[in-house]
């Protein structure tokens, strides 16, 4: 028997799934599989805390990538000076 639950606000069924999701943060962006409760069709989700450690994981990646993009600018950008 598959695993459901329904939404508290829609009342729909949702389902567990893996879907993968875009994670954007000031100009950049990662696509990750994230484990949650899904619509059988549409978007609307729930996620539990531990799903939302993939939420996590993206924005410590994204926050990465800026802080090296703006340091590879600053160094860019001093070398021009």
């Amino acid at each position: 028997m598959e695993e459901t639950r329904i939404h508290p606000e829609t009342g729909e069924i949702l389902y567990r799934d893996v879907r993968p999701n875009e994670f954007k943060y000031k100009g950049e962006s990662i696509t990750l599989d994230m484990p949650g409760w899904y619509q059988l069709n549409g978007d609307d989700a729930i996620f539990s805390q531990e799903d939302m450690a993939v939420h996590d994981k993206a924005l410590r990646i994204l926050k990465e990538r800026v802080k090296a993009r703006e340091n590879n600018f600053e160094l860019g950008h001093a070398a021009l000076a």
